[in-house]
C-alpha cells in the first residue's frame, strides 16, 4: 500500500521590491531640485558678464597685436575711423579702430566697436618703413619729438609714451573717465590724448577694457627687424 506523502506548500516570497515613494520623499526631492534650479538662476547672469569679460579681454589683446603686425609690416600705424564703418580717416588721431583697414574684427561682445587712439607721429597716409618707423620712434624716445599720446597721464614717472591705445566700452557701452573728456561716452577729437592705465582696477563707475603698446616697446620691435 502506497503512503502519500504530504506536499509543503512552497514558502511565501517576501516583499522585497516597494510600491513607489512617499509623499514626504517626493517633497524632499522637489524642494532639492527647486534649490538647484534657483541657485543655478541666480549665478547664471553673473557667470555671462564675467564670459562676456573674459571674451573682450581676449579680442582687445588680439587687436592690439593685430595693430602691432601692421606697423611692422607698413611702416607706419592706422589713422582711427571718423565712423564704425572701420575705414581709417586720413589725419584722424582719435575714434573708432578702423578694423576694415587692418582686416579684422571690430565688434566687442556687448555689440559696440572699439575705440582706438594713436600717437601723432607715428601715423600718415604717406608711404613708409620700417627703418623710417624706427627713426620715428626713436625721436619720440630721446626727446627729439615731443610724445602727445599717453595712458596714466597722472605724474611725469607714472606717464606710459603710447604708440596707440585700443579700448572696448564695456558692459555700461560707455567709454569712462579719464579717457573720455567731454563726457559723451566716446573717443573722439574733442578729447585729449589722456587715458587710463591699462591695470586701472574694474569699479562701478569704470568698467572699460584698455590695451596698449608703449614706444619703447614697439621701438624694440623694430631694432629686432631693422639692421
Amino acid at each position: 500500500m502506497a503512503v502519500a506523502r504530504a506536499v509543503n506548500p512552497p514558502p511565501a516570497r517576501r516583499m522585497t521590491a516597494r510600491a513607489g515613494f512617499t509623499l514626504v520623499e517626493v517633497s524632499i526631492a522637489l524642494v532639492i531640485v527647486g534649490l538647484l534650479i534657483g541657485m543655478g538662476a541666480q549665478m547664471l547672469p553673473m557667470l555671462v558678464k564675467q564670459n562676456k569679460f573674459k571674451e573682450t579681454r581676449l579680442l582687445v589683446g588680439e587687436t592690439k597685436t593685430a595693430i602691432i603686425g601692421y606697423a611692422l609690416a607698413n611702416g607706419k600705424l592706422p589713422y582711427a575711423a571718423a565712423t564704425t564703418n572701420g575705414i581709417q580717416t586720413a589725419g584722424r588721431l582719435n575714434g573708432y579702430l578702423p578694423w576694415a583697414t587692418l582686416g579684422i574684427r571690430g565688434v566687442d561682445p556687448y555689440a559696440r566697436t572699439l575705440y582706438y587712439a594713436v600717437e601723432s607721429h607715428l601715423a600718415t597716409s604717406a608711404a613708409s618703413s620700417l627703418t623710417q618707423l624706427r627713426s620715428n620712434l626713436e625721436n619720440l624716445l630721446n626727446g627729439t619729438t615731443t610724445p602727445d599720446l599717453y595712458c596714466n597721464y597722472v605724474s611725469a614717472a607714472s606717464n606710459i609714451k603710447s604708440a596707440f591705445v585700443v579700448i572696448s566700452s564695456g558692459e555700461n557701452l560707455r567709454v569712462n573717465i579719464p579717457s573720455d573728456d567731454n563726457n559723451n561716452g566716446r573717443v573722439d577729437i574733442n578729447d585729449n590724448n589722456r587715458f587710463a592705465s591699462p591695470t586701472q582696477a574694474i569699479t562701478s563707475t569704470y568698467d572699460d577694457t584698455l590695451e596698449t603698446v608703449e614706444i619703447a616697446h614697439l621701438y624694440g620691435l623694430c631694432v629686432k627687424l631693422t639692421p
